[in-house]
């Protein structure tokens, strides 16, 4: 509840990029709940960058910009079938020659990582991972944060001239690796979800691999079918 009115201030624009919230003591008394509901709250969303908080001073909207994410294949609703906001943070860019499913797929001996973490209506997070090849994530030229928070598949077609045309897509329940785990603060030795994209462009060329984590959760998925538009 806390975490929702949160993020409804800063959708309807009431509080903005710097914008100072009201103290945890004010949060609690507000919404009729303790202090250590609060910061349980408040926590989850500095995890998620929708907010920071800085010693002496007191919790801000966080500077970093924090976009709607535009996940049309993987979406969220509550009890009532409402959907639920999404917002994307960028967390690291790595250039990496290890192998894995992603290598297997996209071929070649380099690659690039995006790791995301993806909040859903300040309910609980998920992890993406986004793995190019290293030649074309060159070719995107420079990158920034706010263009890693807008819709990958978009930036790369717009830049590479390499559209989405298909999606392979494939949902179970196993063993989520330890860097999701930890970015998700959930028991690796638990099963969690794990959803895996395998992105073609042109005469299916292999265009991008992707794997998405995520602890329990108990609202309602939805899914639809990629289509490529």
């Amino acid at each position: 509840m806390v975490s929702e009115a949160i993020i409804r201030h800063i959708e309807s624009g009431s509080l903005r990029e710097g914008d100072r919230l009201p103290s945890e003591g004010e949060l609690a008394i507000s919404h009729g709940v303790s202090v250590g509901t609060v910061q349980k709250a408040l926590t989850q969303l500095v995890h998620s960058g929708l907010i920071t908080r800085e010693q002496g001073r007191g919790t801000f909207v966080s500077g970093a910009r924090v976009a709607p994410a535009d996940v049309r294949y993987l979406r969220f609703r509550d009890a009532e079938g409402n959907d639920l906001s999404s917002y994307v943070h960028a967390r690291s860019v790595k250039r990496l020659k290890r192998k894995g499913p992603w290598s297997e797929f996209l071929g070649g001996e380099s690659f690039v990582r995006i790791e995301r973490v993806i909040n859903v209506g300040g309910r609980f997070d998920l992890y993406s991972e986004f793995w190019l090849r290293e030649q074309d994530f060159a070719e995107l030229g420079g990158v920034d944060r706010t263009a890693l928070e807008k819709n990958l598949r978009e930036l790369v077609a717009q830049r590479l001239s390499l559209p989405t045309l298909s999606v392979d897509q494939w949902i179970r329940f196993g063993q989520v690796p330890a860097a999701a785990a930890n970015e998700l603060r959930i028991d690796p030795r638990a099963p969690g979800f794990i959803m895996e994209l395998r992105g073609y462009t042109l005469r299916r060329r292999p265009l991008y691999y992707q794997s998405i984590y995520s602890g329990p959760f108990p609202e309602r998925l939805v899914i639809t079918r990629e289509s490529g538009r």
